[in-house]
C-alpha cells in the first residue's frame, strides 16, 4: 500500500515525528514494514517558476535564442534556449545553477556558442513529466514567480510504500 505523507498529515499531527524517514522507522518498529520512501520532488529541488521577460536571437546561431528570465527576485538571468516556443511573456520552469534534473542532467553556468547562460528552461521530457515534449514547459499565466516547481505541480510530497 502507498501512503502520501501530505495526506497522512491532514489526518494526523505529524509535526513531532521528524519526517518521513522517522515515520518509517516508527511504523516498522510497530510491525508495519515500510518497503520504500519515495520523494515526489526528486530532481526538482532547484527548479522554480519563472517568466521570460525578453527573447532575442542568439548572435551565433539561427536555432538558439537569448532569453532574459525573471524569478521575481533580483536581476533577470540570461538563458540560452533552443526551444522554438520560447517567447517573451510566458511562464516557464527554470532549472537553476546547481540543479540535478530527473533525467540526470546537472545544470551549471555555461557558455553556449560564446554567450553565457545561467540556468536552463526545461521541457516536460527533461523533467521526466512526459515521455516526449515539444519545446519548453509553459505554465499558466497566473503562476506566481519563484515558487518551487514541485509545489506548483503538487509534487512536494513523499510516498511511503507499506508491505
Amino acid at each position: 500500500m502507498r501512503v502520501s505523507w501530505n495526506w497522512l498529515s491532514e489526518l494526523v499531527d505529524l509535526s513531532k515525528v521528524g519526517g518521513p524517514a522517522k515515520l518509517a522507522e516508527l511504523l516498522t518498529s510497530r510491525g508495519l514494514e515500510v518497503e520504500a520512501i519515495e520523494r515526489q520532488d526528486q530532481g526538482l529541488e532547484k527548479v522554480v517558476t519563472a517568466h521570460i521577460v525578453e527573447r532575442a536571437q542568439h548572435p551565433q546561431s539561427d536555432r538558439l535564442s537569448l532569453c532574459k528570465v525573471s524569478t521575481g527576485v533580483g536581476e533577470p538571468l540570461q538563458i540560452v534556449c533552443g526551444a522554438a516556443n520560447a517567447r517573451a511573456g510566458i511562464k516557464v520552469a527554470l532549472a537553476q545553477i546547481g540543479a540535478e534534473l530527473p533525467n540526470g542532467l546537472k545544470i551549471g553556468a555555461s557558455k553556449i556558442r560564446g554567450v553565457e547562460s545561467f540556468g536552463m528552461l526545461c521541457s516536460l521530457e527533461e523533467l521526466k513529466l512526459a515521455d516526449t515534449s515539444e519545446g519548453i514547459m509553459e505554465l499558466p499565466a497566473d503562476t506566481k514567480l519563484g515558487l518551487p516547481l514541485a509545489q506548483v505541480l503538487g509534487r512536494n510530497d513523499t510516498v511511503l510504500t507499506l508491505k
